[in-house]
């Protein structure tokens, strides 16, 4: 079984910083902890997905965060060369309009014998604020693994009444990306 875990950054609350665990210990600084948007929304959805890859295959695309960018549409991921946890996704057509989501890997763990693991990644911002989590495990199938994505960000200056049709489109979004990551991964 192979294991990292990163401890995971106190978040920001309005009352002040708290720590998730007691003990926690981190050379982190409160502005790489994800904190709550005050103006906004909150958007959120789940969407589990049957790929046809082999659950570490799986694993091993989605935790490859420059790899992303052969899989996700107008995504380029620049990865903190002196930590690999650390990466930024800037989608859209040029940098210059892209949007900017800075993330850290907090847990991640995967069990190469039964195929099952789980990531959390923190959303720092400076837009979306929140965390994404995913789970990998092998799919009833042979050859195949279920990908269960969830997210749970703060969209500012979104309006109430557009949280759900913003999740579906995450959803949608998210489900095109696993099926390009499967043609890709069976290309190579």
């Amino acid at each position: 079984m192979t294991t990292t875990t990163v401890p995971n950054p106190p978040l920001a609350t309005d009352a002040g910083m708290t720590s998730a665990a007691a003990g926690f210990k981190s050379n982190m600084t409160t502005t790489d902890s994800p904190t709550v948007a005050r103006r906004g929304s909150r958007v959120s959805f789940e969407l589990s997905k049957v790929v046809g890859l082999e659950a570490t295959r799986t694993w091993d695309m989605l935790t490859d965060w420059a790899g992303h960018a052969d899989w996700v549409a107008m995504t380029t991921v620049d990865v903190d060369p002196d930590d690999p946890n650390r990466f930024t996704a800037w989608s859209g057509p040029i940098r210059a309009l892209s949007l900017e989501d800075r993330m850290v890997a907090v847990e991640s763990e995967f069990d190469a014998e039964t195929g099952r693991g789980r990531c959390l990644v923190h959303k720092l911002g400076p837009v979306l604020v929140g965390e994404a989590e995913f789970t990998v495990e092998p799919g009833t199938a042979p050859g195949t693994s279920v990908v269960h994505w969830r997210e749970d960000v703060h969209v500012p200056y979104l309006p109430s009444p557009l949280t759900g049709p913003v999740g579906r489109l995450g959803a949608l979004f998210f489900g095109r990306g696993l099926v390009r990551m499967e043609k890709v991964a069976k290309a190579t």
